[in-house]
């Protein structure tokens, strides 16, 4: 014989779509930010040799990744940018960081100073005092 449960039938069920929404926006956003930080470090450039330099171990917060290719073109983040555009970044990039930001010149060995030099120029002009150059250590 089959007990009657008592008549009410209660059942909680939660709506999940929202929390779902969220944790794929975190997804694609954290897709899109890895895609960026991998595109500006692995441009085809030959970085020059050093014997001296530092680890990137106490890396600031805020950076600027400036890519000065062999025939002299500037890529920012892995997109062609003009000097004007260089700058600009400079600036507000400075402005937003409080003193906290530096800039990061991936040279190729082959690339003419006269790129390069303008560069320092603007980070002087706006009172960017770190400056960092990539390199590849010096095999002895």
């Amino acid at each position: 014989m089959k007990v009657p449960s008592g008549g009410r039938t209660t059942s909680v069920s939660f709506n999940v779509t929202s929390l779902i929404d969220i944790v794929f926006l975190l997804v694609i956003f954290f897709l899109v930010a890895s895609h960026i930080a991998r595109t500006e470090a692995v441009e085809p450039i030959k970085l020059p040799e050093a014997t001296q330099f530092e680890d990137e171990e106490d890396a600031t917060p805020r950076r600027l990744v400036v890519t000065v290719k062999a025939d002299g073109s500037l890529d920012i983040a892995g997109q062609p940018a003009e000097l004007v555009q260089v700058e600009q970044r400079i600036v507000s990039g400075n402005e937003d960081s409080g003193g906290r930001f530096e800039v990061r010149i991936r040279s190729d060995r082959d690339a003419p100073y006269q790129k390069i030099e303008p560069i320092l120029l603007a980070c002087a002009r706006h009172g960017v005092s770190t400056v960092g150059f990539a390199v590849t250590p010096k095999i002895e």
